[in-house]
């Protein structure tokens, strides 16, 4: 806790607490997620076109992501945040204006310009604030509650959005509009960390010596990064090709809501018992246990021929939920503040690459074969790697 702060001080920073948790609601009010493959077919557009589309979105925050980090750290974390969702509000306006493969191209290109301001600062104002006030001790419980309160946001504005969906597959782009303009005024509202150990303008590291570290130099991290970057593809995918699953069943669209709210409510309950997870089993245990439920319930998709193996969908959501607390503790707690934010726009950067081949090969192996024979691929390539990130991080004793 920085001693010289003064009363007014600490009350003042306390705000964010309750802004970002606000914040992270408005930026997973995703009214569209649940039905956005049928909006997508209802334009014409294919599986893999459609897969290819989240590819564009990998690539753009790919190509971004470590650089804007980098710029959360220099110039300052509020910038980014108010900068990235005003970039969102234009991404999704042009869905709610426009009907082509090529304008939809363009906007998930600007969603990816956006969420790569987006990513790491946000993570990156958090812990620094809970840094100054002393509180660094409750930022695993804090990010379950962030997780917990995401997985609520899109489980009642996915219901919503289904809702209205069946009027016009367009709406719920609008009611998210609506929720991004908050959500850039909000940000407007943050306060930036000043304790002298959070600095920003101070002995800037340069941008490659940053990247090396993370990812060449300190092991420990690069293999936190990896296994992290490994859960996020898999638990990602899922919920573009759990929409394809649930349609090839003729689950009624109004049905998409509903099965969307569970899903997210089993992720927010899991996201809120992750402290308790860890403290129950240790790190080690914990990751060994989520690597194999995450593993093997793709795989009983594929196995299943059944629409209720839409359960296994639900365990990969809980595990979306417990697997968030416990992974952005352990990397933040090996950097520094001033480095932050771009360490975190790496851990980013490895998902979105790993997304943009493993989603593109997925879509491309769902349209020729079968989503089945996709979902069980996924699975075993899920389970090798995952294994091989945690045995480095045992052989480090980092685990």
């Amino acid at each position: 806790m920085n001693e010289g702060m003064s009363l007014n001080s600490r009350v003042t920073l306390q705000t964010n607490l309750s802004k970002l948790l606000i914040l992270k609601g408005l930026s997973f009010a995703w009214f569209p997620i649940p039905t956005i493959m049928l909006f997508y077919g209802s334009h014409g557009l294919s599986i893999e076109q459609s897969i290819f589309l989240k590819t564009v979105l990998s690539l753009s925050i790919f190509l971004l992501e470590i650089p804007s980090g980098y710029i959360a750290d220099q110039w300052g974390r509020k910038f980014c945040l108010v900068s990235g969702s005003g970039i969102w509000v234009i991404s999704w306006l042009i869905y709610c204006t426009q009907e082509t493969f090529s304008w939809f191209i363009v906007a998930e290109g600007l969603t990816g310009v956006a969420g790569s301001l987006i990513s790491g600062a946000d993570i990156a104002l958090t812990y620094d604030t809970l840094l100054q006030l002393g509180r660094t001790q409750e930022y695993r419980q804090f990010e379950g509650k962030l997780v917990a309160i995401a997985g609520i946001s899109e489980a009642i504005c996915g219901l919503i959005g289904a809702l209205v969906a069946q009027y016009n597959l367009v709406y719920p782009f609008y009611l998210q509009t609506v929720c991004l303009i908050f959500y850039c005024f909000l940000a407007t509202q943050l306060i930036e960390p000043k304790d002298e150990a959070l600095e920003l303008s101070q002995d800037p590291q340069n941008l490659w010596s940053i990247v090396k570290n993370a990812l060449i130099i300190n092991a420990s991290i690069r293999w936190f990064i990896l296994l992290s970057g490994t859960f996020s593809v898999a638990t990602f995918l899922m919920v573009w090709l759990s929409q394809t699953y649930l349609s090839n069943y003729n689950v009624p669209t109004a049905w998409f809501g509903v099965v969307w709210v569970g899903f997210h409510g089993g992720m927010s309950c899991a996201s809120l018992s992750a402290n308790n997870l860890e403290q129950t089993f240790g790190l080690k245990k914990s990751l060994v246990l989520l690597i194999i439920l995450l593993a093997s319930s793709y795989l009983f998709l594929g196995i299943i021929d059944q629409v209720w193996g839409i359960l296994f969908v639900a365990v990969i959501y809980c595990v979306r939920g417990w697997i968030t607390p416990i992974l952005n503790e352990a990397i933040n707690k090996l950097v520094p503040s001033v480095t932050r934010a771009t360490v975190f726009s790496i851990k980013s950067f490895v998902f979105r690459l790993g997304f943009a081949i493993i989603g593109t090969a997925s879509g491309w192996l769902a349209d020729q074969q079968s989503l089945n024979l996709s979902l069980i691929i996924i699975g075993i390539i899920f389970l090798i790697f995952s294994l091989f990130c945690w045995q480095n991080l045992i052989k480090l004793k980092a685990i």
